[in-house]
């Protein structure tokens, strides 16, 4: 079974590094534990400044690659 960090870091989901690696996959931990794109932003907010659009992208990443994999 695979943790958030490994299945990103499998599939290379992120090209750039704008955000640090690990924001980036505590961003997607929290969307799929709180699915609100806003409490997301707020969240990771105590750590960096992040907007919701920032983790909308993340998660269009993810459900992209996901949808790929189910094929």
């Amino acid at each position: 079974m695979f943790g958030v960090r490994d299945f990103v870091e499998r599939f290379h989901l992120f090209e750039r590094n704008r955000f640090p690696f690990e924001l980036k996959v505590l961003g997607l931990a929290f969307y799929v534990q709180m699915s609100s794109l806003r409490r997301t932003a707020r969240a990771l907010s105590e750590f960096r400044s992040v907007s919701k659009t920032a983790v909308w992208r993340w998660v269009v990443k993810l459900k992209a690659c996901l949808s790929l994999g189910a094929l």
